[in-house]
């Protein structure tokens, strides 16, 4: 080791240490907005998805409200396709909805009798629920049923025995009903509907609600107060746990459509996908441009959550622990505000990751200068014969 002029190498390798850091972090920030944002413009390059079809399907089947719905989806966002198509079928639904004398007929159906096959039915039997009514109703008929010897639905006594201890308790029986509505339609999944019987014996049992039954009646009332109960049907019907169920209503609280056109486009992947990624601005606005898409935005959304993303998962974490997330946000704001500067920041990530690898480079040829083998300065003498 040259101890004469071993601190002043120290203090360069210290200062080639030091600018390595730097630019390394710069490289991580500035590769990941790149790569967080490339499927977002990845997303808008393919063609937007025609609604129609579907739409016209729904009103066929009688599902008129969802219909309704999709068509309004469809309308606040004038880049989709069939605006006039869909300004045409939104009036026809609008007026068929709106019948005055139809909807009150099944409304009293669905108060009286526990019919779901329509809104205002759903409605009517959620309403016959929050006055007991509609609990003794259907604990009467499912137990006509046991001595007739017909199908018995343990769903919906469990759920009308939680509706009648949620009222003897003061709780807002809202969720329970909802539930059985969505039972009724054939909306609930059989790992649901035996998640449902299970918490609910249980809570028979204590004589108050399971904790995660609980949560679950509160995210299916947020999740029916987001996105409507003909929607919570098809949502519904790919949901198999308490944690798909939060998971969807976390997103729905964001944005409803966006919900609702993820589970039913994608079905359980759709579910999977929205577990998959992280509740922030950047997943949601991605999900957002994918259901534009259509199914195929959902299977593009799917490869991404099937790749693995160790890599951008570290310098995640490096960057929350370095405190850079908000640089980290506008930067993903800016390319997406402003497409064209993409190619700037392309050369600026490879300009930094060599300065980069220089600085690691003449850092450790510094060490090396330090550290290794000192020369012999007395010369091997000759051999005499």
């Amino acid at each position: 080791m040259d101890t004469h002029n071993s601190p002043k190498k120290i203090l360069k390798s210290l200062k080639y240490l030091f600018f390595f850091l730097v630019f390394l972090i710069i490289t991580i920030i500035l590769w990941d907005a790149l790569n967080e944002t490339s499927h977002y413009f990845r997303l808008l390059s393919m063609s937007n998805h025609n609604y129609i079809p579907e739409i016209k399907r729904l009103k066929d089947e009688g599902k008129l409200t969802e219909a309704l719905q999709l068509t309004k989806y469809v309308r606040n966002h004038p880049d989709l396709p069939g605006q006039k198509e869909a300004e045409e079928l939104e009036k026809e639904l609008e007026a068929e909805l709106n019948s005055w004398l139809g909807k009150t007929k099944r409304f009293i159906s669905g108060f009286f009798f526990g019919s779901g096959n329509s809104i205002e039915e759903t409605a009517g039997g959620i309403t016959s629920d929050m006055i007991i009514w509609g609990d003794l109703r259907d604990l009467i008929k499912q137990g006509y049923y046991k001595v007739t010897g017909k199908e018995t639905d343990e769903v919906i006594i469990a759920l009308a025995s939680i509706g009648l201890l949620t009222e003897a308790v003061d709780i807002v029986d809202w969720a329970p009903a909802v539930l059985k509505a969505l039972r009724k339609v054939g909306a609930l999944s059989k790992k649901f509907a035996d998640f449902i019987i299970t918490t609910a014996k249980k809570s028979a049992k204590l004589g108050k609600l399971d904790d995660s039954l609980k949560t679950t009646l509160k995210n299916i009332s947020g999740l029916a107060e987001k996105i409507g109960l003909a929607r919570s049907a098809t949502v519904m019907k790919h949901v198999d746990t308490a944690e798909d169920l939060a998971s969807i209503t976390k997103i729905a609280e964001k944005n409803a459509d966006t919900a609702y056109l993820i589970v039913k486009n994608g079905g359980k992947d759709g579910v999977n996908i929205i577990k998959r990624f992280e509740n922030s601005d950047e997943a949601l606005r991605l999900m957002n441009e994918a259901v534009k898409k259509g199914p195929a935005g959902i299977q593009y959304l799917k490869q991404i959550t099937a790749t693995p993303r160790r890599i951008t998962k570290i310098t995640a974490r490096v960057l929350k622990n370095l405190r850079l997330g908000r640089i980290q946000t506008f930067l993903n704001e800016l390319l997406m505000n402003f497409p064209d500067i993409r190619k700037f920041f392309w050369i600026a990530t490879i300009v930094f990751f060599g300065l980069t690898l220089l600085c690691f480079y003449l850092f450790i040829t510094n060490l090396l200068s330090i550290f290794g083998k000192p020369k012999s300065s007395v010369s091997p003498q000759p051999t005499t014969g």
